[in-house]
């Protein structure tokens, strides 16, 4: 598993941390969400998929995107039906799908690249990207109560998809990226991890207020997120004895805090935000904590 010396990229996020407690205009890392789904996502995507042979193997990206229908598919009716009789108003739906999603996009990508590489980084990619069809409709539908072709079009139009539709393409037909414009793809691809690490910790800063209201159904939440669903992946996967390194990449990704979608989806359609507001800062704290021991340990 591949490794650096230090886990110093994390001071990016207690830089980010420390200058908006210090009274820093967050309204410039509020729009930085945009950029990263816009414009460096896609092109880290290009990048990381154009001229891959010989970096993944055709059996990995398969076992990937299969393993993300059948996780997605098998977890989606078990948090349903966990949930069905809780009692708070508007809380079933974020603690349904905190359980299903993880947040790939801000904080997987900076661990799984520091982790398992380019490797893991493509891979993730590729099982957000299969995970996107089912969080546009049946996970959005969950929220509003009614199925939305609309949305599911968005996954279509969504700049990620197609950057990755655009990836398989050229490696089907044998092209790589023009060299003119491969430069700024690169830079635009660089600076993806950079302003995930910033977000991260502008994220935590705006939200650490949200600590006061832990409760029981968070602090179960995390625990099945972080502990609980890695548990039984690991153990199924061994099971029928799917490779070492794939194993660990597809625990890693179902460990995974959850996602800040919950917290937009809670506020669109006025569920119990605060639930999901402090679910998405203490499941992301537990998780970098045990990244960090990880590190130390390994």
């Amino acid at each position: 598993m591949p490794q650096t010396e230090s886990f110093s990229f994390l001071v990016l996020i207690l830089i980010a941390f420390v200058i908006v407690k210090r009274g820093f205009d967050t309204k410039a890392l509020d729009n930085a969400p945009k950029l990263l789904f816009n414009l460096f996502m896609p092109a880290l995507i290009l990048t990381s998929f154009s001229g891959m042979d010989g970096e993944i193997a055709q059996r990995d990206a398969i076992f990937v995107a299969a393993f993300s229908v059948v996780f997605t598919l098998a977890v989606y009716p078990v948090a349903r039906y966990l949930v069905r009789n809780h009692s708070i108003a508007g809380r079933k739906e974020p603690l349904a799908f905190n359980m299903i999603l993880g947040n790939s996009s801000f904080v997987g990508l900076p661990f799984i690249s520091f982790f398992f590489g380019i490797w893991g980084v493509r891979l993730t990619v590729l099982f957000a990207v299969v995970q996107d069809f089912f969080i546009w409709s049946l996970c959005y539908s969950m929220f509003a109560g009614t199925r939305s072709a609309k949305q599911t079009l968005k996954v279509v139009l969504n700049p990620c998809f197609i950057a990755i539709c655009v990836s398989f393409a050229l490696a089907a037909l044998g092209l790589e990226i023009p060299q003119v414009i491969r430069p700024p793809l690169d830079m635009l691809a660089g600076m993806m991890v950079p302003l995930a690490l910033l977000c991260i910790g502008s994220l935590l800063a705006q939200n650490t207020a949200a600590l006061k209201n832990i409760d029981r159904d968070v602090i179960v939440s995390v625990a099945i997120k972080t502990f609980g669903l890695p548990a039984v992946v690991f153990a199924v996967l061994m099971a029928i004895g799917i490779d070492r390194e794939l194993v660990l990449l597809a625990t890693f990704i179902t460990a995974l805090p959850a996602g800040l979608l919950s917290v937009m989806f809670a506020k669109e359609f006025k569920k119990d935000i605060a639930f999901a507001n402090v679910a998405f800062v203490l499941s992301t704290l537990t998780f970098i904590l045990c990244c960090v021991a990880l590190f130390i340990f390994i």
